[in-house]
């Protein structure tokens, strides 16, 4: 392929100098006739696609950069039987040869050329952001995404927080001693399946159909009368609304579920799961990683259609060995695994457990009451008094396990009803508002009602932790190292005796991974997916994991959030009174927000909100000026839209907040215009320069915004704009020029400057006056 200037620019200004001769060795004995050639040409791939050349070089068709249809081919080397080792061979022989960097790229723009001679795939066409933005290291992007992407997001929240052979696991959720007669009954009889070494017509090959047989069998004959039942898909499209296909579940039977007429007996729906199982034929150690992602991104579907649930059972059967397993907001712990044949009582008790449990074992909400066709909570208003709220529509609920699981509600008094798990280690939200109402504070959301529901330490009482499971050293990434005030979970450097399945690392692989891991940390992403650089945002504490408080608050007045605006108008209003709304929380309060986001601005109507026409809402992450640091494991803020210097570790100040509040302008601007109606005829951008913005490291992320916000920058990110648009972009470069002024050096800078604050508040809700007079 012919290169063009501009490419032959990015290619000599980013050099790959050596960091691709690791892979010469390996690619000389790739064989065609040997199927493993994928996982080689998937490395070297991983490693091209996170060079800084990859995220500058512009794609063949000219739309987008390289980076991202590198990592479309990657997926599809390893997931596509279609594509062959002839087509890599080019690239092949450049990397084998050393050969200069302008083959190696050209080699790779031919391989695009080839393999994605068309549009990009479907999941970069769409914008992915629309709904809820999230504060975790996961499901930051669409359920559109590659099923690697969603699996390396999970990874991220449950990496430093999963447990195996918790201790009073059995006692807590399968104790017999709590059980009915008819339930013991039930352990009883299929204990008769056992002949003392193993089950009786246990398949000898234990293929899935033969498994699923046998359990049917049991359910059959020994839990005919259990209120749930077992259930197994074939095809993925059985589940309504989102892709996935659980080997085994359980809910209730089908036809006490209310259905659609149009829907039959096969059809289902994670919000009727109870329990999720997934089986495999033969056990494999060196699979623990790979299959417990796979039974957590179920436990993500299961939790975003019952945004409510306290946790979620699991299990994965593999050959005769099983481990159970519950999902929280804090993380996923296990029984441990054992064998069902040596263990038969265990086995017993998890199958009459699954399928009689009460709600209050099963995780479900047990707050919300269902009467008449609505669902109604009890909660207690200022004075302490009970009052009960009927929910109506949900508003907002995060796709996401390991995080403040924020769902909300409209409720029958035009009220916003919010459901969330916020760390133990933050100030709760009802006294941030109270205290923010008790100091005159305009423009943000009153308390009406409040009720604190229950807390993960409670939920997890009896239970005993001995250590995060330590995960094998090649699944471990160093994103970006550690803030120099947090400290490592020092208990996770001891190894229990008990938890003789949690590593499958040899000890002189671990001394290797441990003399490396300092290394690691300061490399940089080339060697990582895009799927799997996604920044986190959690990260380890003293404590092992993450308390959380369960609360329900409902707050006033309600409205619509700003990515629903109907008009230029409307948008610009809203985000200039939210802004109104931030200076008065600042100054009045004492209070700086910490978490501007598309998400947390809501259109309001000013009869109802003192005059405001847009307001602020979720102070959970907010905090008190001039106080220490609270301890939470989460760093503050929503990807997309962190402040430069706050994704370069910087202290959190009001001017962080003013440029999220420009980020999220642009956003709404140029990826949620699109969906609101405003393109008309136009069509957006194939492949958005926005992606950048929630895909990489936090250092990747804080280099692209700083670039997108020189003058230049700006103007080409606006381009995504439809022209209904435009008149908005002058007020983006006043914006820009106000929050990123030059310094002596005639460089921009990032900082907040000292002194009154409405230095800077003042010009930015001036511009936004301006900008909304002249519509």
């Amino acid at each position: 392929m012919t290169l063009s200037e501009e490419q032959i620019r990015v290619i000599e200004n980013y050099p790959l100098e050596d960091s691709l001769s690791r892979f010469a060795a390996n690619l000389r004995d790739l064989k065609v006739s040997d199927e493993s050639w994928r996982s080689g040409i998937a490395s070297l791939l991983l490693a091209i696609l996170g060079s800084i050349t990859a995220h500058h070089l512009p794609a063949p068709d000219g739309s987008g950069d390289v980076a991202l249809r590198l990592f479309t081919i990657r997926q599809k080397a390893l997931d596509c039987t279609s594509l062959q080792l002839a087509q890599f061979r080019p690239l092949v022989d450049a990397v084998i040869a050393n050969s200069p960097d302008i083959d190696i790229w050209s080699a790779v723009l031919d391989l695009i050329a080839d393999v994605l001679p068309s549009t990009p795939p479907p999941s970069s066409l769409a914008p992915t952001f629309r709904g809820t933005p999230i504060k975790t290291s996961s499901s930051r992007l669409a359920d559109s995404e590659t099923r690697e992407i969603v699996e390396g997001e999970l990874f991220e929240e449950i990496k430093n927080c999963t447990f195996r052979n918790v201790g009073g696991f059995w006692d807590k959720f399968f104790d017999p001693k709590s059980w009915r007669k008819e339930q013991n009954a039930m352990f009883q009889g299929i204990m008769t399946a056992h002949d003392g070494k193993r089950w009786t017509n246990f398949p000898t090959v234990p293929d899935e159909k033969p498994v699923w047989d046998w359990l049917r069998s049991l359910e059959e004959h020994y839990l005919g009368n259990a209120p749930y039942k077992l259930h197994t898909t074939r095809t993925a499209n059985q589940f309504k609304e989102r892709k996935g296909q659980m080997d085994l579940f359980l809910q209730k039977p089908t036809k006490e579920l209310q259905k659609p007429a149009t829907e039959t007996d096969d059809t289902f729906w994670y919000k009727d799961v109870l329990v999720i199982g997934e089986q495999k034929k033969s056990f494999n150690t060196s699979r623990f990683k790979a299959d417990l992602l796979q039974l957590t991104r179920y436990v993500r579907s299961v939790f975003a259609d019952q945004p409510t649930r306290r946790f979620v059972h699991a299990f994965s059967f593999c050959a005769s060995k099983i481990e159970l397993w519950i999902f929280d907001r804090s993380g996923a712990y296990s029984s441990g695994l054992f064998d069902i044949h040596d263990e038969p009582d265990k086995f017993a008790r998890a199958l009459v457990g699954y399928t009689t449990m009460d709600d209050d074992l099963m995780g479900l909400d047990t707050l919300v009451e269902r009467r008449d066709g609505h669902r109604y909570v009890t909660l207690y208003d200022a004075n302490g008094n009970e009052t009960r709220v009927r929910l109506d529509k949900a508003m907002i609920r995060q796709k996401a396990i390991v995080c403040r699981g924020t769902t909300c509600y409209e409720t029958q008094n035009s009220h916003v009803a919010k459901f969330s798990w916020a760390s133990d280690k933050r100030k709760p939200e009802v006294e941030q508002l109270n205290l923010a109402q008790a100091m005159g504070v305009e423009g943000v959301a009153r308390v009406v009602a409040h009720r604190r529901i229950t807390s993960i330490a409670e939920m997890r009482d009896g239970l005993q932790f001995l250590r995060a499971h330590r995960f094998r050293s090649e699944d471990v990434h160093f994103d970006d190292p550690p803030l120099a005030t947090e400290s490592t979970n020092t208990s996770s450097k001891r190894k229990s005796s008990s938890d003789h399945t949690s590593d499958d690392v040899s000890e002189s692989k671990r001394r290797r991974y441990n003399s490396q891991k300092s290394k690691l940390s300061t490399e940089s992403n080339e060697q990582l997916s895009i799927g799997k650089t996604k920044p986190s945002l959690y990260t380890p504490g003293e404590d092992m994991w993450e308390n959380r408080v369960y609360s329900c608050l409902v707050v006033e007045p309600a409205g619509r959030v700003i990515s629903e605006f109907r008009t230029v108008r409307e948008l610009l209003e809203s985000e200039r009174d939210a802004i109104k709304a931030h200076r008065s929380l600042y100054v009045k309060g004492k209070i700086l927000h910490r978490d501007i986001s598309s998400n947390n601005i809501i259109i309001t109507k000013p009869e109802v909100a003192d005059g405001f026409k847009g307001m602020l809402i979720d102070l959970d992450l907010a905090k008190v000026r001039d106080s220490g640091p609270s301890g939470a494991r989460h760093q503050t803020g929503t990807i997309q839209f962190m402040a430069i210097e706050v994704l370069r570790k910087t202290d959190h100040t009001y001017r962080h907040d003013l440029e999220s509040f420009f980020y999220v302008l642009l956003w709404m601007c140029a990826r949620q215009s699109w969906n609101n109606g405003f393109g008309g005829i136009e069509k957006p951008a194939r492949e958005s320069l926005f992606r950048k913005w929630e895909i990489g490291s936090f250092r990747d992320i804080a280099r692209i915004k700083a670039g997108d916000m020189t003058v230049d920058g700006l103007e080409v990110i606006m381009s995504e704009f439809p022209k209904a648009l435009d008149d908005v972009k002058p007020l983006c470069f006043k914006i820009r020029k106000i929050l990123f002024p030059l310094n002596k050096d005639e460089r921009m800078s990032f900082g907040t400057p000292v002194g009154d604050p409405d230095q800077v508040y003042g010009p930015i809700i001036a511009a936004y006056d301006e900008a909304i007079g002249k519509l």
